[in-house]
């Protein structure tokens, strides 16, 4: 797993941890005080660039992001093994609204084990219980492994105005590199909009600085309160009826959605 602490540095998590050993602040606060320290969550701004590197409207976003290009030598764009089925998509969940089971899938794509999670363990979810009726499987998006991660899920969120946020998720995932190497570059998320077919003028104004900061304080807005709730520490988490699962495992999450189903 990924631990949402891993970006803040050392010198920063130390008060917090003495907080924690005295008591006075739960592990779910660290949580949110670790995303604050780190740039994930930034109170009255978006944490995609900053004050000091911003630029000009007239400016791309690609400017702020990648001002010298891919660090390492970077495979081309590879299509996705396997497809998520998009016919019960509803924007970033799949299946039926009234499905007696939830289970919220918490996830950062340029974190590997949320990679592994997708192939071996979502799919089967989809497969077995989404198909079937008896599961709605929702995406929420944790972005806080830098820069990129926060770039790609701005990505994902203009491929869901698109319809398309399932196909672009499926991408995403099946291009992950190293984290922030470039391999969520913007012209590659921009080549991956172009695969799946997207509107290329309305995803790329999209990117531009100014409307994906916004986008990304509308993210930050929908998971910050919900992680500290739940008490959301790696990536991936599973959630199940609004109970956070020990486990992402096959076998773990299979047995919290038949124990769900059985009442």
């Amino acid at each position: 797993m990924t631990y949402y602490s891993d970006p803040t540095p050392a010198a920063d998590r130390r008060p917090a941890l003495a907080l924690i050993a005295a008591g006075l602040i739960s592990g779910a606060a660290l949580v949110v005080l670790a995303l604050t320290l780190s740039g994930v969550i930034a109170p009255g701004a978006s944490a995609i660039g900053s004050p000091a590197t911003s630029v000009a409207p007239s400016q791309s976003a690609s400017a702020a992001m990648t001002p010298g290009g891919p660090l390492v030598p970077l495979p081309p764009i590879a299509a996705p093994s396997v497809m998520t089925p998009t016919d019960a998509a509803d924007g970033h969940a799949l299946g039926q609204a009234d499905a007696p089971v939830t289970v919220e899938v918490w996830a950062d794509f340029q974190c590997p084990y949320c990679a592994l999670f997708t192939t071996q363990v979502e799919a089967q979810v989809v497969s077995t219980y989404v198909e079937t009726g008896q599961v709605r499987l929702v995406f929420r998006d944790l972005a806080f492994l830098g820069e990129e991660s926060r770039w790609a899920s701005v990505a994902a969120h203009l491929a869901e105005e698109q319809d398309a946020f399932w196909p672009y998720h499926d991408y995403l995932f099946a291009n992950q590199q190293r984290e922030n190497v470039g391999g969520f570059s913007l012209d590659r998320l921009q080549e991956i909009a172009g695969r799946i077919g997207l509107d290329r003028s309305a995803f790329d104004a999209g990117l531009q600085i100014d409307a994906a900061r916004a986008t990304f304080a509308r993210i930050q807005a929908d998971f910050q309160a919900d992680a500290a709730r739940l008490g959301i520490s790696a990536t991936p988490s599973v959630v199940v009826n609004d109970v956070l699962l020990d486990g992402s495992d096959w076998a773990t999450v299979r047995a919290a959605v038949e124990a769900a189903l059985a009442g």
